[in-house]
């Protein structure tokens, strides 16, 4: 059967036969039609660590879910990671390790967007990725708005740098942050998702929390975070007179403990669908296979294609 035209440019773009041998080669751009325009992939919790103390499988796990990613045909269109991808202290060495993976990411057209965590720093993310001084909507902190087909994608900060002694790895939105989503999302023209590392229960608007706040705004669809290392799909109400829900998603670790994995987001014409690839399970790090216990199997089963649906307002 002969190759159709993109199956030729992809093979082309792929590999070529040297002295037998079958090597990467890149001889053509890729095309419009080589992307899924209506697919994203998230990854929250990445946790790469670039110094010699703490753990490392997180970087395996990383490169793996990167690698099967790039094999995708077409390539999802964008890919966001919801913060913590530094290991614990947001060193220079964190993100320089990640950055070659992500740039793997970048180096294929799909576009990428980095979120804040508790275990990010500002100082050392900017050092590595100054694009993001000029992007973001907030001076000094990293907000980033992501048009997709049929609705806006808003990465918020939740990072607290100064921390919460009674809770140092809690999350917060800075002032200005806050003022800018209260004048702004009640009146946005379309569809929208907000997203943070932290779950929106710990995140205001002034004195009232993000949730209840969201209610306000008539063409929210969503909110998805990180931060708990958990696929947890869920929604709440404002009280039992109203019909409207609030739709939020948690998503799993990329390779640190919990629920590691991705999540792949779909839009459809009425609605968005957000799936659950779930690799594996452990906590607090991985075991040998006569050490695992059968739980841990069990739970990555369980989560492995489930799926989480929001609603187009």
């Amino acid at each position: 059967m002969p190759l159709t035209r993109r199956e030729f440019l992809s093979f082309l773009t792929t590999t070529t036969v040297v002295a037998g041998l079958m090597k990467p080669m890149k001889l053509f751009a890729k095309e419009p039609e080589d992307y899924d325009q209506n697919l994203s992939v998230f990854f929250a919790d990445v946790h790469i660590n670039g110094d010699t103390i703490g753990q490392k499988h997180q970087i395996g796990k990383f490169e793996a879910w990167v690698a099967e990613i790039l094999k995708m045909n077409p390539l999802p269109a964008r890919a966001f990671i919801f913060g913590d991808l530094a290991w614990l202290f947001g060193r220079a060495a964190d993100y320089a390790t990640s950055y070659p993976y992500i740039k793997q990411l970048e180096d294929a057209g799909i576009k990428v967007t980095i979120g804040m965590g508790n275990h990010d720093k500002r100082g050392p993310f900017l050092a590595q990725y100054p694009q993001y001084e000029k992007t973001t909507k907030i001076p000094g902190q990293i907000v980033s708005v992501v048009p997709l087909p049929g609705a806006d994608f808003i990465m918020l900060d939740s990072l607290q740098e100064g921390k919460d002694k009674a809770n140092p790895v809690g999350g917060m939105l800075s002032k200005e942050q806050q003022d800018w989503l209260a004048e702004s999302l009640p009146k946005w023209e379309r569809p929208f998702f907000l997203g943070a590392h932290h779950a929106g229960r710990e995140l205001k608007i002034g004195t009232q929390g993000l949730n209840n706040f969201l209610f306000s705004c008539p063409k929210h669809a969503g909110f998805i975070h990180g931060h708990e290392h958990r696929w947890i799909q869920t929604w709440t109400r404002i009280d039992y007179k109203h019909t409207k829900i609030h739709r939020t998603l948690g998503l799993p670790s990329t390779g640190h403990w919990g629920d590691i994995g991705y999540v792949l987001f779909r839009e459809l014409p009425d609605r968005f669908v957000a799936t659950c690839v779930q690799k594996d399970f452990y906590f607090p790090s991985p075991r040998k296979p006569e050490a695992r216990p059968a739980v841990w199997d069990a739970i990555a089963q369980e989560h492995n294609g489930q799926y989480c649906t929001f609603m187009k307002p």
